[in-house]
């Protein structure tokens, strides 16, 4: 029998990780703040972002699988802080065992190319859950289903229909419960996915502005887990936004308890002629976490950045009605970490691996008060620019603008504009230039 380590040791190593996933190479001289935002209730709501510029091609507009691959496994580790990818997503799923089914639920509603969850993502959620050890044993691949309410999209979208007893299924939804389930006076009824066929839901949405309900997330992809979101003219009243229908559909039981982790494919997104319109921005983001509103709020925040129009904003009434009237979780930004992170496993070892590739762009503390501290690397001697956005992708200050030498950099900023006027709280966007490619990272300022 393999030697276990003790229940406390295993914490111990844990916690460690996770102040080192939270804090960066710079984890063992984390300040008494950033020890504590990683152990306080408000450390649950958070966000990993991982961004690669090289997960999309930028003439073909096509999706790079490997770098995506890379990404979903970087972002699960950094949100678990534990090296393994296997390990990371088994912690994700209580009680999860070597027969456990889990579904995928995916976003393909247009055949519109890049306007749903692209299957390199999907897919490479599904081959991290197969790498989940049970004493030896692989989690089976025929275990995870994808699914979509639609007949069509799936295969047009480029995903493999499959209803085979080997590989990934993947299906779409065309049985529904006979228990009718209410949604403030709509009687809808459940995919049989949902309620008989999977015991846990990875939640996969994509970044998309929508004309009824400002934007279409992690909540509203599960307008796609009912039989017919057109069963009322309230689901689709514009003067109701949507709301509170989508933030209700969310509170159902089984739904709310299976579905355990959440992600915004973000790597296109729409911001105008939602949820059909040709993809106009190209973020190279996924966006990962476990509180399904905080996602969206950040998904909210993202889009917003990338010119998401304040009518829009406006609309998106159904995330913070599922934060006070559902208690689904936080839509306060100040109570929201998010932990930017590339393409890289975490750690030093390969926090020192992205220093000499020249892939990382990071700040610490996140959010911060007073001070935070950017560091990014580069591969080569380059001109370099590190900018600040406001919200409405306004300009407001350049930290660096020269010429640097090759290796890692940091600069701090005090949450200052370039006149010296102290900016609001709220959320801010710092993009890395460089002649090679650009990054950018949300960063968020609180008092």
């Amino acid at each position: 029998m393999k030697n276990r380590k003790n229940h406390s040791e295993r914490v111990k190593r844990r916690d460690f990780l996770k102040i080192m996933s939270l804090t960066g190479a710079g984890g063992l001289f984390a300040s008494k703040d950033s020890l504590f935002k990683a152990f306080s209730p408000a450390a649950t709501s958070k966000v990993v972002v991982v961004t690669d510029t090289n997960a999309t091609d930028k003439t073909t507009k096509t999706v790079n699988a490997g770098v995506v691959r890379e990404m979903v496994d970087a972002g699960i580790k950094t949100y678990t802080g534990i090296s393994d990818a296997g390990l990371a997503w088994k912690s994700m799923f209580p009680g999860v065992t070597a027969d456990s089914v889990i579904g995928l639920k995916v976003n393909t509603l247009f055949a519109t190319r890049n306007t749903g969850t692209h299957p390199q993502v999907a897919y490479a959620v599904a081959d991290g859950l197969a790498q989940m050890d049970f004493d030896g044993i692989k989690f089976p691949a025929n275990n995870i289903i994808i699914f979509d309410f639609h007949v069509n999209y799936l295969s047009q979208q480029g995903y493999t229909i499959n209803k085979t007893t080997t590989g990934v299924r993947c299906f779409p939804s065309t049985l529904y419960s006979t228990e009718q389930y209410d949604i403030e006076g709509v009687k809808v009824r459940l995919s049989r996915i949902i309620t008989e066929s999977v015991d846990y839901i990875v939640n996969i949405a994509y970044l998309k502005q929508h004309f009824l309900s400002g934007v279409s997330l992690c909540m509203k992809n599960n307008y796609g887990s009912i039989h017919n979101p057109e069963i009322s003219p309230l689901l689709h009243d514009s003067g109701r936004c949507g709301s509170p229908y989508i933030a209700a559909i969310n509170a159902l039981e089984p739904l709310k308890s299976k579905q355990k982790f959440f992600i915004i494919d973000a790597l296109y997104g729409v911001t105008v002629n939602g949820p059909s319109g040709t993809p106009n921005v190209n973020p190279d983001k996924i966006l990962m976490g476990q509180d399904i509103v905080a996602m969206d709020t950040t998904g909210r925040e993202l889009l917003r950045s990338l010119g998401l129009a304040t009518a829009q904003v406006n609309k998106t009434s159904h995330v913070d009605v599922a934060a006070s009237t559902y208690s689904l979780g936080t839509n306060k930004l100040s109570e929201i970490e998010v932990v930017n992170a590339g393409s890289s496993a975490v750690g030093l070892d390969d926090y020192k691996s992205s220093e000499r590739t020249g892939n990382l762009l990071r700040n610490t503390p996140n959010p911060f008060n007073t001070i935070t501290e950017i560091s990014f690397s580069i591969g080569v001697t380059q001109k370099v620019q590190l900018n600040i956005y406001n919200y409405a992708g306004k300009l407001i200050h350049t930290l660096i603008n020269k010429k640097l030498k090759e290796g890692l950099h940091s600069i701090s900023w005090d949450g200052n504009d370039s006149g010296g006027l102290n900016l609001p709280d709220g959320v801010y966007l710092c993009e890395l230039k460089t002649t090679q490619n650009s990054q950018s990272i949300i960063i968020q300022k609180f008092k």
